[in-house]
């Protein structure tokens, strides 16, 4: 029996009814956003460590929470992209992904040296995240990810233990219609990520949209073809 729950489109998972629009004036490191917030620049924390290279650039929208960071007062919560709106708080993703998994989980397993998001029965889940949207294709990751090649390990040898591994995406772009790992930023965890369904691995991917506070499921999609 498959460990995750189907919901219909429009199930909402997130709700942020206070937001504040900012614009990007620079990136300082990863975990720090620069930004005009009504007017004075300010330092907002952003909990995604990707490049996000189409999101966060001077000039380009956010919107933002107030949040009691120990060296900031507010948190990227979305950004503005193409026209549509992505939400980067990587906080919440492993709650998210609760919302699609059966009843009866345990969360954060150690397993060797590495921790699984979810255990359920006889199932490993890894949760991941993405943003990146290239030609309707979602990818994955926007940065090099040792961590995330060495869950992929992980998961092929629980294989061979006998479990049953998963790994769910959550892709915060409502514009992608199917997934690639990203081997130009990435190879070996694209490498990593073919030998892991070859291995038996399975993969489920969700498509998320963002619209006024709001985060909803939309659909599922497929590896590409």
């Amino acid at each position: 029996m498959s460990p995750f729950i189907n919901r219909s489109p429009g199930f909402t998972v997130m709700r942020f009814p206070e937001l504040i629009k900012a614009t990007v004036v620079s990136r300082p490191n990863r975990f720090l956003v620069r930004a005009m917030v009504n007017g004075i620049e300010t330092d907002v924390h952003i909990h995604d460590p990707g490049r996000l290279e189409e999101l966060i650039y001077p000039g380009n929208n956010i919107l933002i929470r107030k949040t009691n960071n120990k060296k900031t007062h507010y948190s990227v919560t979305f950004c503005e992209n193409g026209g549509i709106w992505t939400f980067n708080d990587s906080r919440y993703h492993s709650q998210i992904g609760s919302m699609f998994i059966r009843e009866g989980w345990q969360k954060e397993v150690k397993t060797g040296n590495s921790r699984i998001d979810f255990k359920l029965g006889n199932s490993y889940i890894e949760v991941k995240s993405a943003t990146l949207v290239e030609g309707k294709i979602a990818k994955f990751p926007d940065a090099p990810t040792v961590r995330g090649k060495k869950h992929l390990e992980t998961l092929m040898r629980l294989i061979d233990e006998g479990y049953q591994s998963y790994v769910l995406f959550l892709i915060f772009n409502e514009n992608a219609r199917c997934f690639l790992p990203n081997s130009c930023r990435d190879p070996e965890f694209s490498s990593a990520y073919y030998l892991a369904i070859d291995y038996g691995v399975k993969f489920k991917f969700l498509v998320f949209s963002s619209q006024n506070g709001n985060v909803a499921f939309k659909r599922s999609i497929e590896q590409c073809r």
